[in-house]
């Protein structure tokens, strides 16, 4: 439990920028996989990043909870697509 909380600790900054690229993908094309793929781009990049040190040692405090940096990107990656589907299947409801 308490590497989830550490985990959705990390995540809550990052769901603004996460529903803003939903917005965006939306925009363009209305794809589930589009969608999938983009997220799964971001968190590439984002693992990319946290390879530097300055960026670890900012955002270290997950470390402290005994998340590895992979367990990390899985697990936002997993929350992140959950998040964005549920975001595409309430939208195309509505339309």
């Amino acid at each position: 439990m308490k590497l989830l909380k550490g985990i959705l600790a990390y995540y809550k900054p990052l769901f603004l920028w996460s529903i803003t690229i939903n917005l965006i993908v939306l925009i363009i094309s209305q794809s589930f996989v589009l969608t999938i793929l983009t997220k799964l781009f971001v968190v590439i990049l984002f693992g990319l990043l946290l390879k530097d040190f300055s960026v670890r040692r900012r955002i270290g405090f997950y470390k402290m909870v005994g998340v590895s940096n992979v367990k990390l990107l899985c697990f936002l990656f997993l929350i992140d697509c959950s998040v964005s589907l549920v975001f595409i299947f309430l939208i195309k409801g509505f339309a």
